[in-house]
C-alpha cells in the first residue's frame, strides 16, 4: 500500500547523469528530514522502494544508494521481508553534522536541545574554571579576539555572531588544556552552532548577552576559578532562558 506520508510527486529530484550526486544529496536530505522531523518515528517502516521511486521521481539506485548513508548514520535499518525501519533514536547519530544539517527544524526538536544544555552543563562550568587556573596569556587573547567578534556583529551579522560565540566557547576549553574536554566540544560543536543560530537570533537583551559572556573572560583573566564556573553557569542559564522560549 501506497505510504501517503512519502508526499507528491517531486519532479525537481529526476535523475540525470550531470546531476546525480545532487539527486543523491537531495534524497538523504528529504528521506532524513522525515525521520528527524517526527514523520516516520522509531519502529515505523518507510515506504516501499517503488514507492519512493515514483513519489521523488528518482530511481531504485538512488534510493538505495540514500539508504544506504542513512543507514551508515544509525537513522535507518533494513530488514529482509519487512523493509526499511526507523531504529531507536539512541542509534541514531544525531551530532554528525551531516545528520543536524537534514533536521527540518531543530528549535522544535526539545528533547535534542535540552540534552545538549545538560551536556554543556557538565563540561563548560569545569573547562571555564580550568581555563582560569591554567590559561595562558593567548589563550586569554583567543577568547578575547572572539568576544570581540561577537560584538562587533551583534545585530547585523547573524552568522558571524554565531561563528564567533562558537569560537569562544572552543577557546576556553582549548584554555583548560585537558585532551579529553577539547575531544568532547569537538563532537558536539555542530550542534552547539545550531542551537547558537537559534538563541542568538531570539535575543531580547542583546547588552546583558554580551556582558555575561564579558563577566567570563574577567573571571579567566583574573585566575578566579570559582568565579569562572559561576560566570559560565550564568551563560548557560541565559542559554537555556532563550531557547525555552522557542
Amino acid at each position: 500500500m501506497h505510504d501517503e506520508r512519502a508526499g507528491a510527486p517531486l519532479p525537481g529530484l529526476r535523475d540525470s547523469q550531470s546531476s546525480g550526486g545532487k539527486v543523491h544529496d537531495s534524497i538523504v536530505r528529504i528521506i532524513g528530514g522525515w525521520v528527524l522531523g517526527g514523520r516516520y518515528l522509531p519502529g515505523d517502516t518507510l515506504p516501499r522502494e517503488e514507492d519512493l521511486v515514483e513519489s521523488l521521481s528518482v530511481s531504485r539506485t538512488s534510493i538505495r544508494e540514500a539508504i544506504k548513508v542513512l543507514a551508515a548514520k544509525g537513522m535507518v535499518e533494513s530488514r529482509p521481508r519487512i523493509g526499511v525501519k526507523v531504529p531507536p533514536r539512541d542509534d541514531w547519530r544525531l551530532l554528525d553534522p551531516a545528520v543536524l544539517s537534514w533536521h527540518p527544524n531543530l528549535t522544535r526538536d526539545s528533547e535534542l536541545i535540552e540534552s545538549l544544555i545538560e551536556v554543556r552543563r557538565i563540561i563548560e562550568p569545569a573547562a571555564a574554571e580550568l581555563a582560569a587556573r591554567r590559561g595562558s596569556a593567548a589563550d586569554v587573547a583567543a577568547i578575547e579576539a572572539a568576544y570581540a567578534g561577537m560584538e562587533e556583529s551583534i545585530p547585523g551579522d547573524l552568522e558571524a555572531c554565531c561563528e564567533a560565540d562558537v569560537a569562544f566557547h572552543r577557546a576556553i576549553v582549548a584554555a583548560s588544556h585537558n585532551i579529553v574536554l577539547k575531544s568532547l566540544v569537538g563532537t558536539i560543536e555542530a550542534a552547539l552552532k545550531a542551537t547558537f543560530f537559534v538563541s542568538t537570533s531570539l535575543m531580547e537583551d542583546q547588552a546583558r548577552t554580551l556582558y555575561v559572556h564579558k563577566n567570563v573572560i574577567d573571571c579567566i583573566r583574573r585566575r578566579d576559578t570559582a568565579g569562572a564556573r559561576d560566570a559560565m553557569n550564568r551563560l548557560l542559564d541565559l542559554a537555556a532562558q532563550e531557547l525555552a522560549r522557542v
